[in-house]
């Protein structure tokens, strides 16, 4: 959660406007920052007790007698978590994998007893409402949610989306009639897929790749998301409120985020045009990875691809207007569209192919404004 986040929260919950919860939010911050640094123990009563501790320096003597430092003095912020806080983290961790599936499946009962071998705490919940209620106190290591619950779409959708529940590494179950290369709607992407009649064996040992795995995502990434789409305008139009949120609860704000969602809908535009031709068939695949440093987001079409060398190369040395009229004239199509995006991101690259751009924006970046229109 970054300061501002956290000044838009404050303002909802009390009714108070904008500039106003900003200004409490930073001077509550800057007084915590202040009380520590002049060596106060911060207690928030059943939250966090916070206090500056300085570590002596670690010295040896060697067997000549003479002393060499291993370590030099230094700060630290000691935080320890009280109250409730600690409770509710003391149950978090006993909630380890989540099973959202119908009480009377034998597949279920299997999963359950080979997590519960392998020492992992297990819970089902039979329904999406179950499911929520669960979440709503721990969030667990593993979610597994199977096709039969009605709405499962929406709600994976919504803890992907969601920033509390987003880093939950999801398992879902599917028909085989199923076709996530061609989904007919706006889909949010679990970290594994899995398709009836489901192999058990080949299944647990991809579960347990992917729990080794997550563990070691958490640590490079903040947040991640994955969906596909179809050329279809309304579902387009629903990746793009998503992706919306999601860079904003990033903590991209004014330039940053103007240029970060401009890029991203170029993007997108370009490959539902020029990658599936406007065909609804089609679907176009975004990933979105974020990092402490930067937001990645990458688009991928089904389309041949282009020279995207030579587009580049002449943008370099031409008005990018005249270029675009001047290929119009010639019959072909397109020209501005990669000038937006390589204006608006940070770095942009293709691939080999030219069907999957990676648009790359700086969290601390704050990119020039101005007018933007899709090619």
């Amino acid at each position: 959660m970054t300061r501002e986040v956290l000044a838009e929260r404050v303002a909802l919950r009390v009714g108070l406007d904008p500039d106003s919860a900003t200004k409490i939010v930073g001077t509550l911050l800057d007084i915590l920052q202040e009380a520590l640094l002049a060596g106060e123990r911060v207690n928030l009563d059943g939250l966090l007790d916070l206090g500056v501790v300085v570590e002596p320096a670690r010295i040896r003597q060697e067997p000549g007698g003479r002393f060499s430092e291993i370590a030099p003095a230094r700060s630290r912020l000691d935080v320890q978590v009280r109250g409730e806080l600690r409770d509710r983290l003391a149950t978090q961790r006993t909630a380890a994998i989540l099973m959202a599936m119908p009480g009377d499946s034998p597949f279920a009962q299997l999963l359950s007893e080979h997590f519960s071998k392998l020492g992992w705490q297990v819970q089902r919940a039979e329904t999406l409402e179950a499911c929520r209620t669960l979440l709503s106190s721990a969030r667990p290591y593993l979610l597994l949610c199977d096709h039969s619950l009605e709405g499962r779409d929406e709600f994976v959708a919504e803890l992907k989306c969601g920033w509390r529940t987003n880093l939950v590494p999801v398992v879902t179950l599917h028909t085989r009639d199923e076709d996530l290369d061609r989904p007919e709607h706006f889909t949010v992407m679990g970290q594994l897929q899995a398709f009836e009649p489901i192999a058990v064996h080949p299944f647990l040992g991809a579960v347990d790749a992917l729990l080794a795995r997550s563990s070691e995502e958490a640590a490079i990434f903040e947040r991640q998301l994955e969906f596909r789409m179809p050329a279809r305008e309304e579902q387009i139009l629903r990746a793009f409120d998503a992706c919306d949120s999601f860079f904003k609860d990033s903590g991209f704000r004014g330039d940053a985020l103007v240029g970060l969602t401009t890029a991203f809908r170029e993007a997108v535009r370009n490959a539902e045009k020029h990658g599936c031709e406007e065909d609804p068939s089609r679907a176009i695949s975004v990933e979105a990875l974020l990092d402490s440093q930067k937001m990645t987001v990458i688009v991928e079409d089904p389309g041949n691809g282009f020279d995207h060398a030579e587009y580049r190369a002449s943008l370099s040395g031409a008005e990018p207007v005249q270029m675009a009229r001047s290929r119009h004239d010639q019959g072909g199509i397109g020209g501005l569209g990669i000038y937006l995006m390589d204006r608006c991101a940070d770095r942009l690259e293709y691939n080999d192919r030219g069907n999957r751009v990676t648009l790359t924006k700086m969290r601390d970046a704050q990119p020039e404004s101005g007018g933007a229109s899709a090619d």
